[in-house]
């Protein structure tokens, strides 16, 4: 399916995104069990969640880890919800995403409207869902591939950057590690600008790097790396 919107003016950005800025960014995956027909449900807590971006001079590649543990004796079923934000720009076409769910390739079930079109202060929406099998006592791994363009700002936009937003650190209690890398080189960053939140990212020459072990956060918070482009 390809599509072309018309996007409302948002009035004011989300934290941590120039307000002069155009850009489309993740949001970190939500899953949700289903019930059975008895009612029983299994019950998932998350262990592990990264996300790596290649940075390319137009595009910047995504590809994310998530770990998953069913604590219960049942099986079942659950919906991950795989969406992304725009701010200042729209989407274009879909989003091609490639979700494996254990090691094997699923496909979104919902085929329908994908797109919302914001009211006046609000952000661009797409989204996916998938159905996936949940065994009893089992630890699932959900990895993920796409692409994004690279977002702009600044005068002229000569500034470029990318982002990630992450709705709850914790997504349940078992959470242990979060990490986010951003790899680079001189042909993409000429020099980086900041990194928000501080929340103690490392910068180099060959890239950026943000880990959380521990964190028992329920904010919501866009990541997001500014850098000028090479040849600059």
């Amino acid at each position: 399916m390809i599509a072309s919107l018309v996007f409302a003016t948002v009035v004011q950005a989300p934290k941590n995104i120039p307000t002069d800025a155009e850009i489309v960014y993740p949001l970190m995956p939500s899953i949700e069990a289903e019930a059975n027909a008895d009612a029983s449900n299994v019950a998932l807590d998350q262990s592990i969640h990264g996300v790596t971006l290649t940075l390319g001079k137009k595009e910047t590649k995504y590809e994310t880890l998530s770990l998953y543990k069913n604590t219960t004796k049942v099986e079942g079923t659950a919906v991950i919800t795989v969406a992304f934000e725009s701010y200042r720009s729209g989407f274009g076409k879909d989003i091609p995403v490639t979700l494996l769910w254990s090691d094997e390739e699923v496909e979104p079930f919902d085929l329908n409207v994908r797109y919302s079109i914001p009211e006046k202060g609000q952000l661009g929406l797409y989204s996916l869902k998938y159905r996936v099998p949940v065994k009893k006592e089992a630890t699932h791994s959900l990895k993920m591939k796409y692409s994004l363009p690279v977002g702009m700002s600044g005068i002229d936009r000569e500034e470029r950057l990318v982002a990630y937003r992450v709705m709850d650190i914790k997504q349940s209690s078992a959470l242990e590690q979060f990490r986010m890398a951003i790899k680079y080189d001189s042909s993409t960053v000429f020099v980086p600008i900041d990194s928000k939140p501080n929340w103690g990212w490392q910068v180099g020459d060959k890239g950026a790097y943000l880990k959380m072990d521990g964190k028992k956060s329920n904010r919501d918070a866009i990541l997001t790396f500014r850098y000028y482009p090479g040849g600059f």
